[in-house]
């Protein structure tokens, strides 16, 4: 079972990478462009979850688009 839920899955496809620190990165420097409130809630969930799990955690994770 995934860490995450879809809608977390799908926040991380935006970003272009395979990589734990790089994501973390990259959402860490849209973060305050976003405007919406339940976006940022969600970038947030997911910088959480990223920053507490191993990159082999993270390399486990099925990074595809669900629908």
């Amino acid at each position: 079972m995934s860490k995450f839920a879809v809608e977390e899955i799908n926040f991380m496809c935006v970003f272009e990478t395979q990589d734990r620190a790089d994501m973390i990165g990259q959402i860490r420097q849209v973060m305050p462009h976003i405007k919406d409130s339940d976006m940022e809630k969600l970038g947030e969930q997911v910088l959480g979850k990223l920053q507490s799990m191993t990159d082999e955690e993270f390399a486990e994770v099925d990074l595809e688009v669900v629908e």
